[in-house]
């Protein structure tokens, strides 16, 4: 029985339990991005209420049964139809068809990372980025491409940023790095060995590690102090991780424009001098 499933059921339920399975049934959107005590608030019980709660359903805590609530949420609102390996019909699809197809998948992958991505640990790792020496990233295949986005937009900042596709060469890096920088890691599954190597490495130096990641139970998942969740939208097969790219980005922007935010009145002068570097060159 899904998470959802139990919370209509309310098998077993004691009053308490009933009043908080209702004011999740109707709220589903809006729980990903509480606190523990925002959402007791709201429910008008207490914290430990919420925690037994939790345990009630076999979920260790609040922030597991967000996890799976939302994942659920993201599962069941991808009602797309699209598989580009197994189409339902034979017939070789129209450009109109792919084009639609395509934009369809791209907007899900937006609009659901509302369900996913949680704000708060946005502000984190902007905090952490600001207070840090270093930042490294790394991503394998398809998301090496978001992770080659994200230096360059950072980079753009003056943060010092480091990325680089070949491993041997990221062991260096990480070695390097010290105690409150951040390794952002970047990958769909959670489970990518590369990936998973260099953050124990990043840990050992006393690295904040930063997950880009999609919303499932991952290794990856379960290592980073700083989750950021992508919605799961190719569940059967990925062709070049197509709206897996796109939430991705979608956070690397999130995470661009936030800390510009930050640093505006610091690097503005900076920024029009790129630019009239910039057309220097288009001349």
């Amino acid at each position: 029985m899904s998470l959802i499933e139990s919370l209509k059921s309310q098998e077993n339920f004691t009053k308490i339990e009933m009043k908080i399975a209702n004011y999740t049934l109707n709220n589903l959107g809006k729980i990903s991005r509480m606190t523990i005590k925002e959402y007791a608030i709201a429910a008008k019980v207490s914290e430990a209420s919420v925690v037994r709660f939790c345990k009630q359903l076999g979920i260790k805590g609040f922030r597991d049964f967000k996890l799976e609530l939302n994942q659920e949420l993201t599962l069941k609102e991808n009602k797309i139809g699209f598989n580009i390996v197994q189409k339902e019909h034979a017939d070789k699809l129209s450009m109109r068809d792919i084009f639609f197809n395509t934009l369809e998948l791209d907007r899900q992958a937006v609009e659901q990372l509302l369900n996913t991505l949680d704000l708060k640990n946005v502000e984190s790792t902007v905090a952490a980025i600001l207070k840090s020496h270093t930042v490294v990233t790394y991503g394998a295949g398809a998301s090496a491409m978001v992770a080659e986005d994200l230096t360059h937009k950072f980079t753009k900042l003056g943060i010092k940023v480091f990325f680089n596709r070949d491993f041997h060469y990221m062991l260096s890096l990480v070695l390097n790095m010290q105690p409150g920088d951040v390794f952002i890691a970047i990958s769909t599954t959670g489970e990518t060995q590369e990936i998973l190597e260099l953050v124990e490495l990043a840990k050992e130096k006393g690295a904040i590690i930063v997950a880009v990641t999609t919303l499932q139970k991952s290794t990856l998942a379960r290592k980073a102090l700083i989750p950021l969740y992508t919605p799961m939208l190719e569940e059967y097969f990925r062709v070049a991780n197509m709206a897996t790219r796109i939430s991705q980005l979608v956070v690397v922007d999130t995470l661009y424009m936030s800390l510009y935010e930050e640093l505006g009145d610091q690097i503005i002068d900076r920024f029009y001098e790129l630019r009239d570097s910039v057309n220097r060159f288009r001349r």
